[in-house]
C-alpha cells in the first residue's frame, strides 16, 4: 500500500469522524430550543437539553431543562418534569416560614398560593432560590437560581406555570 493511498484513507476517517461531531452538535442544538418556551421580555435562552424518562421509546415523557438568563443577566435553570415519570406535585397547605431543622444547612421553605397559583418556594443560603410549581397539563415546573432575588424568581414561574394571562398557554403546550 502507498503513501497515498494511505493519506487518502485517513483522509476520510477525520473527514468521517468530524462530520459525526457536526451533526451530534446541530442535532443538540436543536433539542435546546425545541420546547418553544416563550419568557417574558428581556430573559434568553442560553443552552439546555431534552432527555427521555422513559426505557422503550415513545411511551414516555421528556425532562426539559433549559438555562436562562434574566434581563439583568442572572442565571436560572429551568426544568419540566413530565407527569407521567415523576407524578404529580404535593403543595402542602399554606403556613409560616419553615425551616430545613436541625440537621438542615438553613433552609427557609414557604408555599405561594395567590388565586389559582400555588408554588413552594426554597431559599438556601449556599445553594440559592428554587420556585417548584404544577404546569396546566400536569407536568412539575422547576426554576432554580443562585443570584436571582426570590421575587423575580416567582414572577417568571408566575408567568410560565400560569396566571391568567400569563405564560398559560405556553406551558400548557410544553412536551
Amino acid at each position: 500500500m502507498g503513501k497515498g493511498c494511505l493519506r487518502r484513507g485517513l483522509s476520510f476517517w477525520l473527514v468521517l469522524l468530524f462530520s459525526v461531531f457536526i451533526v451530534q452538535a446541530s442535532g443538540k442544538a436543536q433539542a435546546a430550543n425545541s420546547a418553544n418556551i416563550v419568557l417574558p421580555e428581556g430573559w434568553t435562552v442560553q443552552d439546555g437539553f431534552d432527555k427521555s424518562l422513559s426505557r422503550s421509546a415513545g411511551s414516555g415523557g421528556n425532562w426539559i431543562a433549559r438555562y436562562l438568563r434574566s434581563p439583568s443577566g442572572d442565571p436560572v435553570f429551568l426544568q419540566i418534569l413530565p407527569l407521567e415519570e415523576a407524578g404529580p406535585l404535593f403543595i402542602p397547605p399554606v403556613s409560616d416560614l419553615r425551616t430545613d431543622g436541625l440537621l438542615g444547612m438553613g433552609a427557609t421553605y414557604t408555599v405561594v398560593d395567590e388565586g389559582s397559583f400555588r408554588a413552594v418556594l426554597e431559599i438556601h443560603p449556599y445553594l440559592g432560590t428554587t420556585a417548584t410549581a404544577p404546569l396546566p397539563g400536569g407536568n412539575t415546573l422547576v426554576l432554580e437560581s443562585k443570584t436571582l432575588k426570590p421575587e423575580s424568581l416567582l414572577e417568571l414561574c408566575l408567568f410560565l406555570a400560569g396566571s391568567e394571562n400569563g405564560g398559560t398557554e405556553n406551558a400548557a403546550s410544553l412536551p
